[in-house]
């Protein structure tokens, strides 16, 4: 890995953790108390545009 791979995976990272805070804000301010809540939510709008989610993850999601 040369210094510019470092460089991607850091801001790669560094995106993820900007994901997770907006995640954890909002579960926050709505008083979700799980993700297992935010995927019963998210299925209905998963189903509706199923073109762009595998039935594998929408699986997974139910299982939850």
């Amino acid at each position: 890995m040369d210094r510019q791979d470092v460089i991607a995976i850091a801001e790669g990272l560094r995106q993820i953790e900007k994901g997770v805070e907006k995640i954890q804000g909002v579960m926050r301010d709505k008083k979700i108390k799980s993700l297992a809540d935010v995927a019963a939510e998210l299925i209905p709008f998963f189903k509706e545009d199923d073109h762009e989610v595998t039935e594998d993850i929408l699986q997974h999601l139910e299982k939850k």
